[in-house]
């Protein structure tokens, strides 16, 4: 201890220079520390007073232009709810006129003017006249035939021969029949009859003709219905008048044999003669007389 007070009181000049540069340098640390940062905070800030600062410029700019957005857009709104109301008050009158519409009884249509007839006997007995004089339609074929008698095919009275000749192949639908052009065996749901080209082939019965097409095994076919569920059907055929629709009577011309398709080459020109009853074939050879 005697020592270092010694040395302290030998040197005590020293230490006391030493611990005032130590101060010294201390407090100007601080010193620099404290307006560096006083600069950065004011820079932060900025003064909107200045006329010059562009800053404060742009900002006053961009409120004016929120401003009139604002406003434009409002103006918008006011303007669509406007035409939504002329839109509705519209649709609101189109709904009132679809309301509006006249009713007319049956005797206003046909001219007759029921407040005219004093006694109500009278009427009545007008109201059935015009049901009375409404025409009756039979639906036959997708055709409206008015005022027409029902078609009714007699089995005991049978079919008359469309074309006389001989039949070149059987109706054959339990076991199966050569087919020489073909050159093999099938069913046959038909019978064919041999006729020269040019022949003129009869309505087997009175009907009504269902349609007219082509066919790529019978060529040009008609198909007839003649009543109680049985029809009709006439394939090789040519010079067709009549259409589809048509009400023909037994024997009437129905067109003319044609030469025969590329499926009868060998058989030769005839007419192919097929009978159904509620879509299923039927033998012609038992309902021919």
């Amino acid at each position: 201890m005697k020592k270092i007070a010694e040395f302290f009181k030998s040197k005590g000049y020293y230490v006391l220079l030493f611990v005032g540069i130590i101060a010294i340098a201390a407090v100007a640390l601080i010193g620099s520390n404290l307006s560096s940062r006083y600069d950065n905070e004011n820079k932060d800030f900025v003064d909107l007073n200045e006329p010059d600062n562009d800053i404060a410029a742009e900002t006053d700019e961009n409120l004016r232009a929120d401003n009139n957005n604002t406003t434009q857009q409002a103006e918008n709104n006011n303007e669509t709810s406007q035409l939504a109301d002329v839109d509705n008050s519209q649709n609101v009158v189109d709904n009132d006129r679809l309301l509006e519409f006249d009713v007319f009884t049956e005797e206003e249509e046909n001219g007759i003017d029921l407040a005219e007839i004093d006694e109500p006997a009278q009427a009545a007995d007008v109201k059935k006249d015009i049901k009375e004089e409404q025409p009756k339609a039979v639906q036959t074929a997708g055709t409206t035939v008015k005022n027409v008698t029902p078609l009714s095919f007699d089995v005991e009275k049978g079919l008359l021969w469309p074309v006389e000749g001989n039949v070149i192949m059987n109706y054959s639908m339990d076991h199966l029949t050569y087919y020489a052009t073909l050159m093999q065996y099938k069913v046959n749901p038909a019978i064919v009859i041999d006729a020269e080209v040019g022949t003129e082939v009869k309505a087997a019965a009175e009907g009504i003709i269902t349609d007219i097409y082509d066919d790529p095994v019978t060529g040009l076919t008609l198909t007839m219905d003649i009543g109680d569920g049985y029809s009709l059907l006439y394939g090789q055929l040519k010079d067709v008048k009549h259409k589809i629709g048509d009400r023909v009577a037994e024997g009437e011309i129905i067109g003319a044999v044609n030469e025969p398709t590329k499926y009868y080459v060998v058989e030769g020109s005839n007419l192919y003669f097929m009978v159904t009853k509620d879509g299923e074939t039927v033998n012609p050879m038992l309902l021919l007389r």
